[in-house]
């Protein structure tokens, strides 16, 4: 009986065969940092869309959730998920035309514009060289191995920034920032849409204070403060991976 490590080897092997695959190596290849730069936030994306996803099917079929209530609940989660993803990636793309300028700034101490600091890195190298006794190295030489320590540099400078702000600036500090007043001012629609199906006809007599009660005699503060309270317990335990645990199976 043929082991997994030669039949998953052998299927592999066979997948690498495929064109686009082949295609997909090229390319890191040939520019690994932008390959590995696009494929890290096509990945933190397409969780983000995943999850996004799940948690709405999961408000929408919630049956913890008044039916009347898990659209809002649903708009809430989308409206967080679709931010996520456009805010990373703005982020990701911005950072990618501002970070070049960005390392030239921070590091002209080590690579400046002029050439000023190479002709220093440059002589001295030579002169160790020579003081040690090795051959001395011509100045193209060093200037090729001074522009691919710039470029190693400057791929790190970005990788780095470019993820920092996609998922640390956009993802915990933006979105949650933006999301906040759009989720209240969904949710002021969703009251309006509430108000609108309440019965016309209400009894004067037990409603002398202005209060204003539907049919299950629940005034419009309790329905909203009914709505938060049901937003709290859903989201204080929202993960998605808590189902398996009530049967205690393991997802991994």
């Amino acid at each position: 009986m043929a082991s997994v490590g030669s039949v998953s080897s052998k299927i592999i092997g066979k997948i690498t065969e495929f064109k686009p695959v082949q295609k997909c190596c090229d390319y890191f290849k040939k520019d690994p940092e932008k390959a590995i730069a696009y494929s890290t936030i096509a990945s933190v994306v397409g969780k983000d869309g995943i999850g996004c996803y799940m948690y709405v099917n999961q408000s929408l079929n919630n049956k913890e959730i008044p039916e009347d209530k898990r659209g809002f609940v649903a708009a809430l989660d989308l409206t967080n998920g679709v931010l996520m993803i456009l805010a990373q990636l703005g982020l990701f793309f911005g950072m990618r035309k501002l970070n070049e300028p960005l390392f030239n700034k921070l590091f002209q101490k080590s690579f400046d514009k002029c050439g000023q600091v190479f002709k220093t890195i440059a002589t001295t190298i030579r002169k160790n060289q020579k003081d040690a006794g090795f051959p001395v190295s011509g100045k193209q030489t060093i200037k090729k191995d001074y522009k691919e320590l710039r470029k190693d540099c400057l791929d790190t400078f970005k990788f780095v920034t470019e993820l920092a702000a996609a998922t640390i600036l956009a993802k915990r500090v933006i979105v949650p920032f933006i999301a906040t007043p759009l989720a209240q001012k969904i949710k002021d629609k969703m009251d309006l849409k509430i108000d609108s199906k309440k019965p016309a006809l209400l009894d004067k007599d037990e409603n002398d204070d202005d209060k204003h009660c539907d049919n299950t005699g629940k005034t419009e503060e309790e329905h909203r403060e009914e709505l938060h309270d049901y937003i709290n317990k859903i989201h204080s335990n929202t993960n998605l991976l808590a189902k398996y645990a009530k049967h205690g199976v393991s997802p991994y």
